[in-house]
């Protein structure tokens, strides 16, 4: 993921981009947007910054050609770990944990990084179940930040959805933050950082993704996407700025160019 390929959002590349130059880099940062913004993407491509083995002091993204940037491209970096809400399913039907979900959580994030916990949770056959990071999480956290890493210059961490944490694993998560270990970084990305322990929120450094403005969507949607112009601005003033929306009312209405105003706001709000 290139910071190139995440529409708008400047200032907070900016911000990130020279947190690395400045080797400013917190050791603990906290992605806060709502569902279907670019969190997500933007932890996962500040994380392909930081690993980038081509970067260079000028550079404002990562390179995409180099070993890291390939591997985290395909989220196989040994480096790059990942903490998500899950829970039991057909094919996991007990003791629940990221690790178990690794192939699906690729699957989902390369198809859309802009996507939310319900499409998590039909990906992975939850039915109707709620995804939480469980207790047990927490044990498997700390072994991870136990070992040094492997190939990249920091492991990177990250936690999706921190606010459905089990107490448990919340209190984990604080104590490595009190006391980081060398050469980790930790990107939670939150939609509901209000959820999230006072404790937790005071020792992350707060990187606000906000909604695009309008003709900034319409733009990437005729760029990326290939949107006819009237149909990308329709989009973009559906979704308000969120991206997730603006994809979703997309694929319900079959990409179709021709699809009515009225019956894309209808798939879109069904």
């Amino acid at each position: 993921m290139r910071f190139s390929d995440i529409p708008g959002q400047q200032q907070v590349k900016q911000v990130l981009v020279q947190s690395v130059r400045r080797n400013h880099v917190a050791h603990a940062q906290l992605f806060r947007g709502a569902e279907g913004s670019a969190a997500l993407a933007l932890a996962l491509a500040y994380a392909t910054f930081l690993n980038c083995e081509a970067r260079t002091p000028q550079a404002d993204d990562s390179c995409g050609h180099c070993p890291s940037c390939q591997k985290i491209d395909k989220l196989i970096h040994p480096d790059l770990n990942f903490i998500l809400p899950v829970t039991s399913t057909k094919a996991v039907p007990k003791d629940a944990i990221s690790s178990k979900f690794a192939g699906e959580w690729r699957s989902f994030v390369l198809e859309s990084p802009y996507q939310g916990l319900n499409d998590w949770m039909q990906h992975i056959g939850a039915d109707n179940k709620q995804g939480s990071i469980s207790k047990e999480e927490s044990l498997q956290l700390l072994k991870l930040v136990s070992l040094k890493a492997f190939e990249a210059q920091f492991k990177l961490v990250i936690i999706w959805l921190p606010e459905l944490m089990h107490p448990a694993a919340a209190n984990a998560v604080l104590k490595l933050l009190e006391e980081p270990p060398p050469a980790t970084v930790f990107l939670l990305v939150s939609h509901a950082p209000e959820q999230l322990l006072p404790t937790i929120v005071s020792r992350v450094q707060p990187v606000v993704v906000r909604a695009l403005a309008e003709d900034e969507l319409t733009a990437w949607l005729r760029d990326t996407q290939h949107v006819p112009e009237a149909k990308a601005r329709q989009l973009a003033q559906v979704a308000e700025g969120n991206v997730g929306a603006a994809l979703a009312s997309l694929g319900a209405a079959g990409g179709s160019a021709d699809h009515s105003y009225f019956d894309l706001f209808v798939a879109w709000m069904r």
